[in-house]
């Protein structure tokens, strides 16, 4: 469904778009569309060639990444007024990970030439955008070295309160997504979910949501 002027406003509320000017961001509107997505639909597959920039308008989706072992892994948890990939906006190449809307998800696109353009037109977008890229891959890197040298229960901490900070103390996720965010199985992540309930740091609400003590959670965490 193509943007109405009205429904370009949107970007005006939204990082980096927000320090574009009203034609500008006029400019932007004409050529978006908008897109919706059931739980569960894929948005866009890894590899494929990246023709739409997307941002998470209302909902939430998952980037994930599928090993040569076939396990799946999640590189990124996106919400509303986020960027999904526009990396491939830069370096022309494929999309670096599969989409998966996780609820009823409404995007915006944006065709990828176009953002291109936008971003050769204005510099100081173009900064914005490379140090919101440079965020992603600082936490991604971060995630990482957790993986390789921390213990299960830290690493599940670390993605607890990586959560937090966008979510906020109570976290719609199943314990699937924090296993796959973790790195972990399952059953491992159960375990220090658990191991973490016992010390009174989080707790669940039997709806798929932990609520997180997130002061006491980051001390635990730090002294392991």
């Amino acid at each position: 469904m193509r943007m109405t002027g009205a429904e370009a406003q949107f970007f005006a509320s939204i990082p980096p778009f927000d320090i574009l000017s009203p034609e500008e961001r006029a400019k932007v509107g004409a050529v978006s569309v908008e897109k919706h997505f059931r739980k569960g639909e894929t948005i866009f597959e890894e590899g494929l060639p990246a023709r739409t920039v997307w941002i998470v308008k209302e909902g939430r989706v998952h980037l994930e990444k599928t090993h040569s072992n076939g396990t799946v892994s999640t590189l990124c948890v996106m919400t509303g007024g986020e960027l999904l990939c526009c990396l491939p906006a830069l370096d022309r190449g494929g999309y670096p990970a599969t989409a998966i809307a996780k609820e009823p998800t409404t995007l915006i696109g944006i065709p990828s030439d176009s953002f291109s353009r936008l971003m050769a037109d204005t510099p100081a977008l173009s900064a914005r955008i490379v140090s919101t890229l440079c965020k992603c891959l600082r936490g991604v890197e971060e995630r990482a070295r957790s993986q390789a040298y921390d213990s299960a229960e830290k690493r599940v901490g670390n993605v607890l309160l990586m959560m937090a900070k966008k979510f906020g103390p109570e976290i719609p996720l199943t314990r699937e997504d924090f296993a796959a965010l973790s790195g972990l199985t399952v059953e491992t992540t159960i375990r220090m979910t658990s191991r973490l309930k016992e010390h009174k740091l989080l707790s669940s609400n039997g709806k798929g949501t932990l609520k997180l003590d997130i002061t006491r959670l980051r001390a635990h965490i730090d002294s392991l």
